[in-house]
């Protein structure tokens, strides 16, 4: 039996090193008031990402006893490789629209914290990848030149470092009346030009220890749901809006009922009472800012949106008991729904080797599946160590399902053996593996969604179209982000969303449910699951175990919040017109 898989590590920076860098809480003479409750601001959580735990608590099953050779006249005939030529954008035509970032000036290398700052850059990049006809620019605050903010479709500026000195070309252009959308910190350093906005500063809300965690700014309301940001250590700015001259779109409220704008808008203004890249779950308050960047931009064209869901079938591999793949698509064949599967090329286990042929009765089921529209994913070659050299060798490679391959999970550290060539290699290999079963590898997914994110370049060129969340690196912050819609990220690459999870111990078929509600009433919303089939085993005891008739609630009442099940091949960037 594999052992459990260990829990991923979430590095929560000292606050108290953020204290020392924050200076003292006397007022800047820029606008700013003393903070109302907590104390300093909480810079060191910044740069944490994505928070959502989807494979810690995965273990591949032991390798089905009833193993049978595949009869060689039921193969199906090796299919030819060739490029993925489906479009990964609309076909649609407008012009280039230039949206500009800035973001926090760096903090010194010497500084005993980074505040995410340019990170966060990278986030709102890709989710302004949702538009295929959208140029970003991003830099740090200190380059901007006077004018471009009004010459731009929208300029967002991330505030990330407490108190930092402003360009005054740029406080100067958003008291103009520049489209701007500003996030976070130092909107006090407008001055009286937030008045001039109907908007007032009031102070910053933070909150330390677990009893202001618990009684602080934490719920937001927007579009009748309520989202929720994750307990950890957490700030909120507070404004007045002046209810005849803005319109608040979306309010956070505490525990004790009181309530704040968190998404204001003021004519081409808009301001966010925090920042929403920090700490992101499924229904999180992220969503808000994602959603929110298409009035923003001005997209007039998302009431032509439908809402579309995805079903991902996840790691089907030579070792399964095929009664479990084969009960999933009876569920799959009866509702006539569209699907995806991650196939796993070749698979160890306990140091074997289990080519596909050995389990014809598996294998056939994945030609079923193929049979009834199901769209064939690489997911890695041996979602494992094999082959690959990693610090303390001892450690062994593992078994496939169960660990990672393109990142030195035990050590937090790239491959060396790794190098892009070496990876183009590998997934060549392992496409060759599914050509030669009869099996067209579409789209790719990532081993537990983790690479060196010097390799994702290296992944696009062999499948320019993935399914995944991803890991994204700046400034030394490495993390990942999810995505509520389809982008085309930093990497070039087009990223087809899975924001729901997946049914796993303690995140079962009830929080997937709420966070495909969490998402039902935003604009061109997806609702993308992942389900391992080996939970419908009929021998799987654990608590997230299936059925038929689970799998079937859950895939319906998905629909029932209007989703429709699409072909993740179907799915496309949009044009901002």
């Amino acid at each position: 039996m594999s052992q459990p898989k260990r829990t991923s590590s979430v590095i929560l920076l000292s606050l108290s090193l953020a204290l020392a860098a924050c200076g003292s809480s006397s007022t800047s003479g820029t606008g700013r008031t003393d903070t109302t409750t907590g104390g300093q601001p909480v810079q060191a959580s910044q740069p944490v990402a994505d928070t959502q735990a989807l494979f810690e608590r995965h273990v591949t099953p032991v390798p089905y006893r009833g193993m049978q050779p595949i009869d060689p006249a039921q193969l199906r005939p090796p299919v030819p490789d060739a490029p993925e030529t489906l479009p990964l954008h609309t076909q649609a035509t407008a012009p280039t629209r230039t949206v500009r970032v800035y973001y926090s000036d760096p903090l010194p290398a010497s500084s005993p914290y980074r505040d995410g700052g340019s990170f966060h850059a990278v986030m709102l990049r890709n989710l302004l990848g949702q538009y295929d006809n959208v140029q970003v620019i991003s830099r740090p605050i200190s380059q901007y030149v006077a004018g471009d903010a009004a010459s731009s479709l929208r300029t967002f500026y991330i505030g990330t470092v407490f108190d930092e000195a402003l360009p005054a070309s740029f406080l100067s252009d958003v008291r103009a009346g520049a489209p701007v959308s500003w996030i976070g910190y130092n909107v006090w350093e407008l001055g009286s030009g937030l008045s001039g906005l109907g908007l007032g500063y009031v102070g910053l809300h933070t909150a330390v220890n677990t009893a202001d965690i618990a009684a602080a700014y934490s719920n937001v309301a927007y579009k009748g749901y309520t989202y929720r940001k994750y307990a950890t250590q957490q700030e909120m700015v507070e404004l007045t809006a002046d209810p005849a001259r803005t319109e608040t779109l979306a309010t956070a409220s505490n525990a004790a009922g009181s309530r704040i704008p968190y998404l204001v808008r003021s004519g081409n203004f808009y301001y966010v009472a925090d920042n929403p890249f920090q700490y992101i779950t499924t229904t999180d308050r992220y969503l808000v800012l994602a959603d929110s960047l298409h009035r923003m931009l001005g997209d007039t064209q998302t009431a032509t949106c439908r809402k579309q869901a995805i079903l991902r079938l996840e790691d089907l591999s030579s070792i399964n008991d095929p009664q479990a793949l084969r009960d999933t698509l009876d569920v799959i064949q009866t509702l006539k729904i569209p699907f995806a599967m991650t196939v796993i090329p070749e698979t160890w286990y306990d140091g074997v080797k289990y080519p596909w042929t050995a389990n014809g009765a598996q294998l056939l089921q994945v030609y079923r599946a193929l049979t009834l529209g199901g769209v064939a994913i690489q997911h890695g070659t041996t979602h494992n160590y094999h082959g690959l050299s990693r610090l303390g060798a001892v450690q062994g490679d593992g078994n496939s399902g169960d660990e990672w391959e393109f990142w030195d999970k035990e050590n937090g550290v790239p491959l060396p053996t790794l190098t892009p060539a070496a990876t183009t290699a590998r997934l060549q290999t392992g496409r060759n593996i599914l050509l030669g079963l009869g099996i067209q590898p579409r789209m790719w997914t990532t081993p537990h969604y983790e690479a060196d994110t010097g390799l994702y370049p290296a992944l696009t060129g062999v499948y320019p179209r993935v399914i995944e969340r991803r890991m994204y690196s700046a400034d030394g912050v490495r993390a990942g982000q999810f995505f509520p819609y389809p982008v085309k990220d930093a990497y070039g690459t087009l990223v087809v969303p899975e924001n729901l999870g997946n049914v796993q111990v303690g995140y079962g078929t009830d929080a997937v449910l709420e966070a495909a509600e969490a998402n039902r009433n935003l604009d061109c919303a997806y609702a993308s699951v992942f389900v391992h089939p080996y939970l419908l085993e009929s021998g799987y005891t654990g608590a997230d175990r299936l059925t038929k008739a689970t799998l079937t609630k859950l895939l319906t009442d998905i629909q029932a919040k209007g989703f429709t099940f699409v072909s993740p091949l179907d799915v496309t960037t949009r044009t901002l017109q």
